[in-house]
């Protein structure tokens, strides 16, 4: 079994399936290429903080011609975060019986992670977290990383889905997993 210690867990593809065709398909996108580049530099601004909700939802509408409210618009990007991962719940909590601390570490908006906190049953076991939307950096910019070693060390383990943010914690000398599932996950903590 890997020393227990803090587990650094993305949640996007990690602990719950993200389903974007939900929110863009609705508006007529049916392919990321086809989303106004406006729409999604506003997500990205909002994901490192730099945009508010209200701002958010005044973009998105301008730019897609929709005529939904502020609060359905973020009704809807909020749907684009999907089921929880399989059996994801039940090994956070097993990583936590045997020691290890989960923290969330991930790019998202404060509207998302809202809504994660009140939505998935994972997020009550999993209280701390480094975010893009407090750091102003989003993964693999070295700032996430440093944020996280500043607030909790160095992790024992680094989970993600995305190779990108995975090779981002080579230069902090992170022990990093690319997620493909539940039961890799469960092998690599000796769960």
């Amino acid at each position: 079994m890997m020393e227990p210690g803090v587990v650094a867990l993305d949640i996007g593809g990690v602990c719950l399936s993200i389903h974007p065709e939900r929110c863009f398909g609705v508006l007529g996108y049916h392919a990321i290429e086809d989303v106004p580049v406006a729409v999604l530099g506003a997500v990205d601004r909002m994901e490192r903080g730099n945009l508010t909700e209200k701002e958010f939802a005044e973009i998105f509408r301008k730019v897609t011609g929709s005529t939904r409210s502020g609060e359905e618009l973020q009704t809807l990007w909020c749907a684009t975060l999907g089921e929880p991962v399989p059996g994801m719940a039940a090994l956070v909590r097993d990583m936590i019986k045997a020691g290890f601390k989960p923290v969330f570490f991930s790019d998202t908006s404060a509207l998302h992670l809202r809504y994660i906190r009140e939505n998935f049953p994972v997020a009550e076991f999993v209280p701390d977290g480094i975010y893009s939307f407090v750091t102003g950096a989003k993964k693999p910019e070295p700032a996430m990383y440093a944020a996280f070693e500043a607030d909790y060390g160095k992790p024992v383990l680094y989970v993600d889905d995305r190779e990108l943010c995975i090779k981002g914690a080579g230069p902090f000398g992170w022990k990093a997993l690319q997620f493909t599932g539940t039961d890799a996950l469960r092998t690599e903590l000796g769960l």
